[in-house]
């Protein structure tokens, strides 16, 4: 199923628009690409016309129940939302497993009435007022934690659809996911997405709606570390690397156990920060950004480790 999309040339400062879901057409030409498609992607035109015009929230029934918690639950992965997709000259490869951490930060809009009733990309109808959301690469179906950063607020939801794609974000939420992280009236935030791995209880449990995380982070100096080292936080300006987070803190110490005992020489650079949600293991602070991406490539290389750089 295309994901959405919205208009290019709606200012992001005052976007109320929801986000459009883009047309599939087999007789467009192919964009141009720096590199050549993988075998068997699929390509994806983008259709960028506006969701609606004026309020994208006129015509919603506000009477409807909103689902305010789900439970993540183990289910197989749609066959077809695996195989790698072209959109505007880019080849994206979705995940075909639930691998875990995952963490991501960015914008998030949300879609609504439009594209209510509508088959997404897992072949299931779109539910506005049902916790779901639609993610580039994140299997479908599966389970992520959102948290919007500006307020605290955070939940759970269900991927069942492919985008966005065309502005710079990394999710669009369900009208009734949106309304509870109270990002209708500006459509956009910027958020932390938390893949959930179902097989772990922990994890798993449900979250009620709009939890506002009230636990300050801490905020110690670095230093020298050891394995049983107490929280740090990070510098405000600095370069890091995240290679962890966890639900439970004993599943970050292990993590930062086994960075040690293969690479030892990282233990005055690796730091386990708690950010009021999960436990995260991070290394850093670099000068710079090109030694960030060498410490990130061994930790893939060397510890098979997702690796996502960030700056403070």
């Amino acid at each position: 199923m295309p994901p959405r999309q919205t208009a290019p040339s709606t200012p992001s400062s005052a976007r109320q628009i929801p986000a459009e879901r883009p047309a599939a057409s087999a007789t467009s030409p192919a964009p141009s690409m720096s590199a050549p498609p993988l075998n068997g992607a699929k390509l994806i035109n983008i259709d960028p016309k506006p969701e609606t015009t004026g309020n994208p929230t006129d015509g919603i029934d506000l009477n409807i129940p909103l689902e305010t918690s789900i439970t993540p639950r183990l289910e197989p992965i749609v066959q077809g939302t695996t195989r790698p997709y072209i959109v505007n000259g880019e080849t994206i490869l979705p995940m075909s497993a639930i691998t875990t951490p995952f963490i991501q930060t960015g914008h998030a809009s949300w879609y609504g009435k439009k594209f209510h009733g509508r088959k997404t990309a897992s072949g299931e109808i779109y539910d506005m007022y049902k916790l779901t959301a639609a993610h580039r690469t994140l299997p479908i179906p599966s389970y992520a934690r959102v948290t919007n950063l500006s307020n605290g607020k955070t939940l759970l939801v269900r991927v069942n659809d492919r985008g966005p794609f065309g502005r710079d974000r990394v999710m669009d939420l369900s009208y009734a996911a949106a309304k509870q992280l109270d990002i209708i009236r500006q459509g956009l935030a910027k958020v932390e997405i938390a893949l959930i791995d179902p097989s772990q209880v922990n994890a798993a449990a449900p979250l009620p709606s709009s939890q506002t995380n009230t636990k300050e982070t801490a905020t110690p100096a670095m230093g020298t570390l050891t394995v049983t080292r107490q929280l740090n936080t990070l510098a405000v300006n600095g370069i890091y690397v995240q290679v962890g987070a966890f639900g439970q803190e004993e599943n970050a110490d292990r993590l930062q156990q086994r960075i040690f005992s293969i690479m030892p020489e990282t233990q005055s650079l690796v730091n386990k920060v708690y950010n009021g949600k999960v436990f995260q293991i991070v290394l850093g602070p670099f000068q710079d950004h090109a030694l960030a991406v060498q410490a990130a490539s061994q930790m893939r290389d060397q510890l098979q480790l997702p690796a996502l750089i960030f700056s403070r």
